[in-house]
C-alpha cells in the first residue's frame, strides 16, 4: 500500500466521498388508488396487485407500497416514491398503463396523488354510494321479497289480526335484509353504486 506523506504546513490531500444524498421528505410524493372490484374478481385482482408492486419496485424513485383493504371487494393501494416527477413517470409508462387497463376492465377506480411529509387523502367508501342508486337496487330487491313473505304470512295467519300479522313478516323481511339481501347486494353492485358520472369512484 503507498505511503502518502504530508509536510509540514503542506495541506492534507482532500478525500472525495460518495454519498447518497437524503431524500426530501417534503417532495416525497405518495399516488393512492382506490378500487371497487367486480364479484367474481378477486382473485384476478390478487394476481394484478401483484404485478404491479413488481412494475413498482423497479420503477426509479420507488420507496414502499402499502395496501389497505376495506372488504374483499373494495381496496386501496398507495404507492411512495421520491419526488412527483419520479411518481408521474411511472403512471405514464407504457407497461403501468396497459396494466392498469386490465384491472379498469374488472373495477372503478379513483387516483389521487399529493406531495409531502403529511399528506390527506378523502378515501371513497360504502357511505359514498350515490343516494338514487341505492334506493333503485334496494327497492328492486326488496319488492319481490316482500311480496312472497307477505303472501306466505297472510295464508298462514288469514284469519289473525293485521299487527299479528304484519309482525312475523317485518321480523322475517328484516333478517333477510340485515344477513342475506344487503351484503350480497352491496358486493354485487358496489362497482356501480360508487360510480360518478365520469366513470370514477366518487368520494
Amino acid at each position: 500500500m503507498a505511503e502518502h506523506k504530508v509536510a509540514i504546513g503542506q495541506r492534507a490531500p482532500s478525500l472525495h466521498v460518495l454519498t447518497t444524498m437524503p431524500i426530501d421528505p417534503d417532495h416525497t410524493a405518495t399516488i393512492v388508488t382506490s378500487r371497487a372490484i367486480r364479484a367474481g374478481h378477486e382473485e384476478d385482482f390478487e394476481h394484478w396487485v401483484e404485478e404491479l408492486n413488481r412494475l413498482a419496485r423497479s420503477a426509479p424513485g420507488y420507496q414502499a407500497a402499502i395496501r389497505l383493504g376495506q372488504t374483499a371487494g373494495f381496496q386501496h393501494l398507495l404507492f411512495r416514491f421520491d419526488n412527483r416527477a419520479a411518481a408521474e413517470a411511472w403512471l405514464e409508462d407504457g407497461q403501468v398503463r396497459a396494466h392498469v387497463a386490465i384491472a379498469d376492465g374488472f373495477s372503478t377506480a379513483l387516483r389521487q396523488i399529493d406531495t409531502g411529509d403529511g399528506v390527506t387523502f378523502e378515501l371513497p367508501s360504502d357511505a359514498s354510494a350515490s343516494k338514487w342508486k341505492r334506493f333503485v337496487t334496494t327497492w328492486l330487491t326488496v319488492f319481490p321479497v316482500l311480496l312472497v313473505i307477505s303472501l306466505v304470512v297472510r295464508t298462514a295467519l288469514k284469519d289473525a289480526p293485521l299487527p299479528l300479522q304484519l309482525l312475523p313478516s317485518s321480523l322475517l323481511l328484516t333478517a333477510t335484509l340485515q344477513w342475506i339481501i344487503l351484503p350480497r347486494l352491496q358486493r354485487y353492485t358496489r362497482f356501480w353504486l360508487l360510480q360518478d358520472s365520469s366513470g370514477r369512484l366518487q368520494t
